[in-house]
């Protein structure tokens, strides 16, 4: 896989614009980081993939063009470049087959011949930007149980909690001598099928809900957080979904109790509440972990919320 050269704040920049088709701009809203920084690891993770080839002068271009993050008029000037330089057209070849590889490759754009000259990468014509990939199929889920392989799962919500937790402390590659990326806005939410958790005003926690399609063809969830409090005697961490109307559906206890790293993990649904999953997950505005007291009827304090896509 090519995404195991990379650093698991590269990784999940470089797999978050791919698979999702976001901008920029809409990354750094949703994870609450600068753009500066998103782009900064996107372009990084981008050069790691070209190893040992040197980066040309305007490298960080030509990976915002592979990645769909320029305006046409910024794209075409790209197109130019890669036209008239054989260096660059190089190293942008050498990256784009590596990309395609990954979920959401084919929306890496065609290389356009060099200067008399013939392609040298072999993707498919697709258009600039990416397109957005569709949502996971809306379902629900109930009590916990049972074992649940998620494997792959939990390695893009590792490198995305990676990516939230350093919060923009590297230093963005300067940008002032490129035109600017396009920007877009967006509320912290559901996309595809990654949900990002966040604890409220003040804490530290943050985490990610993942949903994804099991070998038995059913909907399943995993969830890994971090920054969560210790659980003291007594307490329990429990998952629901909730409507803003104040309804609530319970989803189960969270098997394996916080220890003192402070990371939540969990997957469901059971095999017995599967099938009400889709329903259940349509008809709530938001998933959420709460701290509860024994046999609780109702959420308790919420530790983490996120938005699913298709509430009420």
């Amino acid at each position: 896989m090519p995404l195991e050269k990379l650093a698991p704040d590269q990784r999940a920049a470089v797999e978050l614009v791919l698979r999702q088709g976001r901008s920029y701009g809409e990354l750094a809203d949703l994870l609450g980081l600068p753009e500066d920084t998103i782009r900064s690891r996107a372009r990084g993770g981008l050069t790691a993939l070209a190893g040992d080839r040197p980066a040309p002068a305007r490298a960080g271009e030509i990976a915002d063009w592979l990645l769909g993050q320029q305006a046409e008029a910024h794209a075409a000037r790209t197109r130019a470049l890669l036209e008239s330089d054989p260096d660059a057209h190089a190293w942008a070849a050498a990256i784009a087959a590596p990309l395609r590889e990954m979920e959401g490759g084919a929306a890496i754009p065609e290389l356009p011949a060099t200067n008399g000259a013939v392609r040298l990468d072999k993707g498919p014509r697709v258009g600039g930007a990416a397109e957005p990939r569709e949502g996971a199929p809306r379902g629900g889920s109930s009590r916990l149980g049972g074992a649940i392989v998620i494997g792959a799962s939990l390695l893009l919500v590792a490198a995305v909690l990676a990516f939230v937790l350093t919060r923009g402390d590297d230093d963005p590659e300067p940008v002032a001598d490129e035109a600017p990326a396009p920007t877009a806005t967006a509320t912290p939410a559901a996309s595809g099928n990654d949900i990002l958790l966040r604890g409220p005003a003040g804490s530290q926690a943050v985490g990610l809900m993942r949903l994804f399609a099991a070998n038995d063809g059913t909907v399943r969830f995993a969830i890994a957080a971090t920054g969560v409090a210790p659980n003291k005697e007594g307490e329990r961490y429990s998952l629901w979904l909730q409507s803003e109307d104040g309804s609530a559906q319970l989803l189960g206890d969270v098997k394996d109790p916080v220890g003192k790293s402070g990371e939540l993990t969990s997957a469901g649904p059971s095999n017995d509440d599967v099938d009400k999953f889709p329903k259940w997950f349509a008809s709530h505005d938001s998933i959420v972990v709460t701290l509860d007291g024994k046999n609780a009827k109702e959420p308790g304090k919420v530790i983490l919320s996120g938005d699913l896509p298709g509430g009420g």
